[in-house]
């Protein structure tokens, strides 16, 4: 069962949360239990029960529920309205969605004749695409690719027989790839007069923007049409105009991202989120957004402790990320005897202080883990849920540098077209913000690398020279 909601800054139906059983699962699994059948029913029925109870309790604190009181008192007794024009380009088809936003909204109606003069509860409205941009700029960069090359070399040894020795070598190659950069910009200017047509009610305009890179031939086969992309901006933008001059209180739900945390035994198959995510989520809901913001910048800060399911294996990707680290040959070459081979926490530091000089492993043995481990990417989307969490309530509290700061941030450990328009969204309500301007170096990806802003909760340490 999927529960609705809107969601705030993306202005998109969203899910809550989606509550899934996980009987079927168990079933698949069920070859590995050897006890008996009515005990494995039993254990799966509990199992079940624990899942619902939790998702429904995880379902209530991974948003913000509030009330937002009516924004236009002209607008106040206004339900019908006439659209009398839609100019610029694209117009017809926005106009069509426009038509269909109207007639799904609550308190609204679409009136297909102009209303008669007298009637005070009607409205004209007259839209202008008043900024209309879809650019794709391709280039060609040079990348370079690292790749480790196994080969096979016969060795003498003292018995005068032929040994076979394995010899491993880093070999870099240089190649072209193809980049294509995607600007979207779109803007909608919005004017409400009343049926006599003697007194604006509303004059604004709705701005949307979304800058992507799209790198290599597969991602680059994937991207979606240029005008799907603007059909659904336009929509976005008639949603936020709509819920503007909604006459009535509304209630608005903001969404939270639960971070993951799959339990082990399910194969990933069960994740209930972070817990000090969902902690500060409880908190978020609640409105203790003081408590929140703490909870959600402890995770970003925390000490990283390994579980004791965390496994580290060392195949061709993670020498080639510490080459590409800087990590010294002297460091990387004995690393290369457990190619291909797997640890668990209680091994990995027995075998790199056998392999490693002692000072190497003072200095490397914590890259090297944090590359090898396994579920180094749970670490990223966790981090990209508390960015964007902190985001959202900064947001909500009209703290734009700040939000706009972490939504560049989760960007930055899991892009995604979510957060890089929650970021986008917040450099047009600062009045800052040209995506068609070339000397404006002011990009998602660029603002992911900033350092935080003043206000921030956790500043960097700054050390003062003699």
């Amino acid at each position: 069962m999927t529960m609705q909601c809107w969601i705030l800054g993306l202005l998109e139906r969203g899910n809550i949360c989606k509550k899934r059983s996980t009987i079927s699962h168990l079933k698949i699994m069920s070859p590995l239990f050897t006890f008996p059948k009515t005990h494995f029913f039993h254990f799966a029925f509990f199992s079940y029960l624990l899942t619902i109870s939790l998702l429904f309790t995880g379902c209530t604190v991974n948003h913000i529920s509030y009330q937002t009181p009516p924004q236009t008192k002209e607008l106040s007794g206004i339900n019908s309205i006439y659209v009398n024009q839609f100019k610029g380009e694209q117009s017809v088809l926005f106009n069509k969605i426009l038509t269909h936003e109207i007639n799904q909204h609550q308190f609204l109606k679409y009136l297909a004749v102009f209303p008669e003069k007298k009637d005070l509860n009607a409205a004209v409205l007259s839209v202008e695409v008043s900024r209309y941009a879809a650019h794709d700029t391709e280039e060609t960069i040079q990348q370079k690719h690292i790749s480790l090359v196994e080969k096979k070399v016969l060795q003498d040894n003292p018995a005068g027989l032929n040994t076979v020795k394995r010899v491993f070598e880093f070999i870099e190659k240089s190649y072209p790839e193809r980049l294509i950069k995607r600007t979207l910009d779109l803007e909608l200017s919005f004017k409400i007069i009343n049926a006599s047509g003697d007194k604006t009610l509303y004059l604004n305009s709705e701005n949307a923007s979304l800058k992507q890179n799209f790198r290599g031939e597969e991602n680059i086969l994937l991207i979606p049409d240029k005008m799907d992309e603007m059909v659904l901006l336009a929509q976005k933008l008639i949603q936020k105009f709509l819920d503007r001059i909604n006459p009535e209180e509304q209630e608005r739900i903001v969404a939270l991202e639960k971070g993951t945390n799959p339990v082990p035994w399910t194969l990933g198959m069960l994740d209930f989120g972070h817990p000090r995510i969902i902690r500060s989520n409880h908190f978020a809901s609640g409105m203790r957004y003081d408590l929140a913001l703490k909870g959600w910048n402890y995770v970003l800060f925390e000490p990283r402790n390994y579980p004791e399911s965390e496994s580290f294996f060392f195949n061709d990707e993670v020498y080639s990320r510490l080459k590409r680290a800087g990590l010294p040959h002297t460091t990387l070459e004995p690393l290369l005897e457990v190619h291909d081979k797997s640890f668990d926490r209680d091994e990995i530091n027995i075998i790199l202080m056998g392999l490693i000089q002692n000072q190497d492993y003072k200095n490397y043995s914590q890259i090297i883990k944090s590359h090898a481990r396994v579920s180094q990417n749970i670490d990223r989307l966790n981090l990209a849920a508390a960015h964007y969490n902190l985001g959202v309530v900064y947001n909500l509290r009209s703290e734009l540098e700040l939000a706009g700061f972490h939504f560049a941030r989760a960007n930055a450990y899991n892009p995604h077209e979510k957060y890089s328009q929650a970021w986008a969204e917040i450099q047009h309500l600062k009045g800052d913000y040209n995506p068609l301007d070339e000397l404006m170096d002011l990009s998602v990806e660029s603002a992911g690398t900033l350092t935080p802003p003043g206000g921030a909760l956790l500043q960097p340490i700054k050390f003062k020279t003699p």
